[in-house]
């Protein structure tokens, strides 16, 4: 997920001033969209998907009726730093189709979406030159972008990953890799554990409705904290987890298999934790990472939210609460 403020970041690097970011980015202090997962998270032309909202505020999960949606079928310009077009960023417009309210939308991929976002020349239009297609990101991606507006003069865009045909190709690479791709699936948080100087795990339950939460840390404790998600085989299989994938080299127009990096971003009501995310590269087949959660000198209930990030554009997450005695 992109926010305004993430695409206002990235245009003033480009511009090579020095943004300032705030040391508490984790913290959710007032309602505010987290993450967005799509599901399918890679879906072909004409094919429908649904997009959900992590929303949520300082007590647990917040309202998400005023989040509003719509699919930006505006091309980002060439030359225009950010991950989309920053004309989409409005209520109404001509390149928007609206996909309603709430904390889940459902919608359906244009079938020229290859041709806007993808390796398909666009149409020209009238008196102009023909555009060139989209570059594809590092793990050969393209994406449709959808626009999302918050309700408080806030905006966030989110990627649903288009399985295009690859262009270029000869017809035996494009025979062969087009039997052998996988779309992307969804990562998953599989656990969350305490992690003591021992060793030793202590795994934390996420919420569930009707259960309490029976995990407590005592006010100012540190503690270690590891999350984990599905070890994925080294083979191109749909997998839950950093998974491996066919890749077309975009030099030699050759088929190799690329793994997927994850990353987890951590978020909590309270408290502080030792890094805002953390994760493991395409080379490091391990399915966890640790991250440390200093309680905070109060007591009460904290909520914590983990989610998911693959490199090609897959999201999941979990929620829990921490008690502080």
């Amino acid at each position: 997920m992109v926010t305004r403020a993430a695409v206002a970041v990235v245009m003033c690097g480009a511009a090579a001033c020095t943004p300032t970011f705030s040391d508490e980015t984790t913290i959710v202090s007032a309602p505010r969209l987290l993450a967005v997962q799509a599901v399918p998270a890679e879906a072909a032309l004409g094919d429908g998907f649904t997009m959900t909202a992590l929303y949520v505020g300082p007590t647990g999960p917040a309202d998400p009726s005023g989040l509003n949606w719509a699919i930006c079928l505006l091309p980002k310009p060439l030359g225009q730093p950010g991950p989309i077009n920053p004309d989409c960023f409005v209520d109404v417009s001509a390149g928007l189709t609206p996909l309603g309210a709430g904390g889940s939308v459902e919608g359906t991929v244009p079938e020229d979406a290859c041709q806007l976002f993808g390796p398909d020349s666009p149409p020209p239009q009238p008196g102009q030159p023909s555009a060139r297609p989209t570059d594809p990101d590092s793990t050969g991606g393209f994406y449709l972008p959808v626009r999302i507006g918050t309700g408080d003069g806030q905006w966030a865009a989110a990627p649903e990953r288009i399985a295009c045909a690859p262009s270029g190709l000869t017809q035996q690479v494009f025979t062969a890799f087009s039997s052998g791709y996988h779309v992307n699936e969804n990562p998953s948080v599989t656990s969350l554990s305490a992690v003591g100087a021992d060793g030793g795990a202590t795994p934390i339950a996420p919420d569930s409705p009707g259960v309490a939460s029976a995990f407590a840390v005592s006010a100012g404790e540190h503690v270690s904290l590891r999350v984990e998600w599905p070890s994925c085989p080294p083979t191109t299989t749909p997998c839950a987890g950093a998974e491996t994938y066919l890749y077309i080299d975009p030099t030699t127009k050759q088929i190799s298999t690329q793994r997927e990096s994850m990353v987890a971003s951590w978020y909590a009501t309270a408290g502080a934790f030792d890094v805002d995310r953390a994760g493991r590269a395409d080379n490091d087949p391990t399915p966890s990472v640790d991250n440390g959660w200093t309680a905070p000198p109060s007591s009460g209930l904290v909520h914590v939210w983990l989610v998911l990030r693959d490199s090609r554009g897959g999201v999941g997450w979990e929620s829990y609460t921490i008690k502080v005695p």
